[in-house]
Parts: C-alpha cells; structure tokens; sequence
C-alpha cells in the first residue's frame, strides 16, 4: 500500500535534487566570476570557502543524476 505513495514522492525528491543543482550551479558560476573580479585578500578567501562549500553540496545532489536517469519517465 505504501508503494503508490513512494513513486510520487521519489519523483518530487529527484525533480527538487535537479532544481537544488541548477541552483548550486549558477551560484558557483556567479561566485567564481566575483573571485576573478576581485583582488582584495580577504574577500578572495571568503569566496573560495564558499565555493568549496557549494562544490560539496553539488557533489552531493549529483549522486541523484543516476537515480534520476533511471526513473520511468
């Protein structure tokens, strides 16, 4: 009985993954130009742990690509 439920709820969960990484993705576009644009020190290290920080978290929503590939459509 909880099969039917699961299905839509997998959908919804890998279409937010895909949308989380279309985020993520312009994000790290948009920071990565504000690191090339600046030289300032301080800035220049704040920006580079957030881009480690939203590379790890788009590490994270890619392992859903397969899952996502995977599904029905």
């Amino acid at each position: 009985m909880t099969a039917p439920i699961a299905a839509p709820i997998a959908k919804d969960v890998l279409a937010s993954a895909a949308l989380h990484l279309d985020v993520l993705e312009e994000f790290i576009g948009v920071v990565r130009r504000k690191l090339a644009a600046t030289t300032d020190p301080f800035a220049r290290d704040s920006l580079t742990d957030l881009l480690l920080s939203l590379t790890e978290q788009r590490d994270g929503y890619q392992a859903f690509l397969p899952l996502a590939a995977a599904e029905p459509v």
